[in-house]
C-alpha cells in the first residue's frame, strides 16, 4: 500500500530539537539497548528531521490544527520519568484508583510521563509462560522475541511525529504469549501523566502465538493541569494464526492534553481481533488505528465511541485493509458532542487484489447536543476484488424530540432524560468492555460530561 500520509512539497518545518535524538540515544545505551535498537532510533531522528511538522495541506491534517503544541513543543520535557514504585500501595494515590481493586487479579504495567513506574506479572500468567514487562526490559531480556516486530507495523516514515516518537521513545510495554495459551488473568496496561511541561513517547508491542487468548486493556489518565502536555504513543499487535485478542483501549486525559497515536494490527489465518476504543479526553486528539487482515479467515470487530464536550476537538483515522481471501472486518464508531466540541472521523476499507470473499462493514454514527458542535464523517472504499461485500454508512443527528418528551411526560427532568438517551446510544460499545469497573466507570464520566 502506498504510504497514505506523504506529505506534500512544502517548506519543512523542525519538529523538535536534534539534542532530544542525541540524549534518548545516550539514554538508551546506558540502559543496555541493543545496536539494532540504538540504529532504529538514528534512522528515525533522520526521518523526522526529513519529514518535519506535518502539513495541514495533507488530507490527514486538514480537519485537525496542532499549531498550539507545535509553538510549545521545544519547551516540553521528553525524559521526565515519574519515581519507580516498589509496590502497587506506593503509586499514587490517582493511580491506584484508576486500576481499582481489580489490579491484584491482572498482570500490571504502571507508566508515569515517560517512564515505567512499575511492572508486576501475575503468577498465574507466569507459570503459563506470559511475559508483561516494559519495553526496555524486553529489549535487553527477549530481544530475539522483539526484534522482527518493533517497528514492523509502524513505519517510521509515516510522517514527522511517527518518526519522532521512535527516536525518542521510552517506556511502553511489552507483551507477549506463547501458543495455545490462553491468559489466566487480564493484562492492564496503564499510561500516566504527572503535570504539563511533559511529553510522552510509549512504545508497545504484543505477541499473540498461534491459538493463543488473551484480554489487554490499555487505560490513558492525567488531571488537568496548566499549560500543555504530549502523549506522542505506539503499538503494534501481531495475532497468530488462530488466535483471538480483546484489546481495550480506554483514552481519558486531561483537558491540557495533546494526543497522537499510531496503533496497527496484524492479524494471520483464522484470529480473530475484537478492538474497543474510546475516546474521552485531551484538548487536541489525533488517532490512526489500521488492521491488516493478513492471513484468509482473519476478522477483526471494531468498536469506539467519542465523546466531546467544551473545546474538545477529536480526529479519528481508521484503515481496514484486506490483504487475503475470506476475511471479515466489522467497524461502528460512534460520537456524541456537546458545548464547541469538534469531532472527525476518516476511513477507508481497502480490498487488495485477490482478496475474494470480504466482507466488510464500516458506519459512523453522531449524536450532537448543541449547535455549537459539529461532527464530520468520511467513509471510504478501496476495492481492486470483484467477489466482496463492502458497505459504509454514516449519520449525524440531534436527540429525538419525541423520545426526550416520552421520557419527560414520564416524570424524568430534561437532564436526566437526555443522559438515558446518550448512554443508550454508547451501550452497545460500553457492553463489550471486558471489565464491570472500568465499565461502571465509563458510564459515570458520560453522566459527568453531560452534566
Amino acid at each position: 500500500m502506498t504510504n497514505a500520509t506523504t506529505t506534500p512539497k512544502t517548506t519543512l518545518r523542525p519538529i523538535a530539537p536534534e539534542a532530544w535524538e542525541t540524549t534518548a540515544r545516550a539514554r538508551a545505551q546506558q540502559q543496555g539497548e541493543p545496536d539494532w535498537a540504538l540504529e532504529q532510533r538514528r534512522i528515525a531522528a533522520a526521518q523526522a528531521k526529513a519529514l518535519g511538522l506535518p502539513s495541514r495541506e495533507h488530507e490527514l491534517w486538514r480537519r485537525i490544527d496542532f499549531r498550539t503544541l507545535e509553538q510549545g513543543l521545544a519547551a516540553l520535557d521528553p525524559f521526565h520519568a515519574g519515581p519507580a514504585a516498589a509496590t502497587f500501595g506506593d503509586l499514587p494515590a490517582g493511580l491506584q484508583a484508576v486500576l481499582g481493586e481489580d489490579a491484584d487479579r491482572a498482570g500490571v504495567l504502571v507508566q508515569r510521563d515517560a517512564g515505567v513506574a512499575f511492572e508486576r506479572n501475575a503468577a498465574e500468567l507466569e507459570r503459563q509462560g506470559v511475559i508483561v514487562c516494559s519495553l526496555e526490559r524486553a529489549l535487553t531480556r527477549h530481544a530475539e522475541l522483539l526484534r522482527p516486530r518493533l517497528g514492523a507495523l509502524i513505519e517510521p516514515d509515516y510522517d514527522g511525529y511517527a518518526a519522532l516518537g521512535a527516536a525518542i521513545r521510552s517506556g511502553g510495554a511489552f507483551v507477549w504469549v506463547p501458543d495455545g495459551v490462553e491468559a489466566a488473568l487480564p493484562i492492564r496496561l496503564l499510561h500516566g501523566l504527572d503535570a504539563a511541561g511533559r511529553l510522552a513517547a510509549p512504545r508497545s508491542v504484543i505477541v499473540l502465538g498461534q491459538q493463543a487468548r488473551a484480554t489487554i486493556v490499555e487505560e490513558q489518565s492525567s488531571a488537568a493541569a496548566d499549560g500543555l502536555a504530549f502523549h506522542l504513543g505506539g503499538t503494534e499487535v501481531f495475532l497468530g494464526e488462530e488466535s483471538k485478542l480483546v484489546f481495550a483501549t480506554l483514552q481519558e486525559w486531561g483537558g491540557n492534553v495533546y494526543h497522537y497515536s499510531n496503533q496497527r494490527a496484524r492479524i494471520e489465518r483464522g484470529a480473530e481481533l475484537q478492538w474497543i476504543q474510546t475516546v474521552l479526553g485531551g484538548r487536541m486528539v489525533k488517532t490512526n488505528s489500521y488492521f491488516d487482515l493478513a492471513g484468509p479467515g482473519a476478522s477483526a470487530y471494531v468498536h469506539g465511541f467519542m465523546f466531546g464536550d467544551e473545546r474538545q476537538h477529536f480526529h479519528l483515522h481508521t484503515l481496514q485493509r484486506h490483504l487475503a481471501d475470506h476475511c471479515t472486518s466489522d467497524l461502528l464508531i460512534k460520537g456524541c458532542l456537546k458545548d464547541h466540541a469538534r469531532s472527525v472521523y476518516q476511513g477507508l476499507i481497502q480490498v487488495a487484489e485477490g482478496a475474494q470473499r470480504t466482507d466488510a462493514y464500516q458506519a459512523n454514527r453522531n449524536l450532537v447536543l448543541s449547535d455549537t458542535a459539529r461532527a464530520d464523517s468520511i467513509p471510504g472504499l478501496e476495492i481492486l476484488a470483484n467477489d466482496v461485500r463492502c458497505t459504509h454508512g454514516a449519520t449525524i443527528g440531534s436527540v429525538d424530540p419525541e423520545q426526550m418528551y416520552y421520557l419527560m411526560a414520564r416524570g424524568l427532568p430534561r437532564n436526566t432524560a437526555q443522559r438515558l438517551i446518550v448512554e443508550g446510544f454508547f451501550t452497545p460499545v460500553i457492553d463489550r468492555i471486558p471489565l464491570e469497573g472500568i465499565r461502571e466507570h465509563l458510564r459515570q464520566v458520560i453522566q459527568r460530561k453531560i452534566g
